[in-house]
């Protein structure tokens, strides 16, 4: 091994786009470990907003935390979640009441919280890889 370095490397649950991943942050995982931390906060709080949405009947307010969340799954590397995101936002541009969306909405909300699970757990993967080099 003369001269030779050892670096570890991640390996991302099945969900995660991992080659997309590491084209966006190289071997980056202290960085990745902040961004996937930013973006659960943000998830947690959009949907607890778009919830709030949906109650008042503002359907420009779920286009708009929708809106706001579809990337933050880009960033993640939850590319399918980014993808239904879209679609929710696109249904939500033609609907005139939120009731046009329940089946949308409770589908989508149940997409947010199997990304908000799957983000925590990946995070937690990350702290703890992260703590433990080499």
């Amino acid at each position: 091994m003369s001269g030779d370095t050892f670096s570890k490397s991640f390996i991302f649950s099945e969900k995660f786009d991992s080659d997309y991943l590491f084209d966006l942050y190289a071997a980056e995982y202290d960085y990745l470990e902040e961004i996937f931390g930013t973006t659960l906060q943000q998830i947690i709080t959009d949907t607890a907003n778009l919830a709030l949405a949906f109650d008042n009947g503002d359907i420009i307010g779920l286009k708009g935390y929708v809106h706001r969340m579809k990337p933050a799954f880009g960033f993640a590397g939850l590319l399918s979640f980014q993808e239904q995101c879209s679609n929710f936002e696109m249904q939500c541009a033609h609907a005139t009441t939120t009731q046009q969306l329940e089946q949308e909405y409770l589908q989508i909300v149940a997409t947010l919280a199997e990304g908000k699970q799957l983000i925590e757990q990946e995070l937690e993967r990350l702290k703890e890889f992260n703590a433990n080099p080499i």
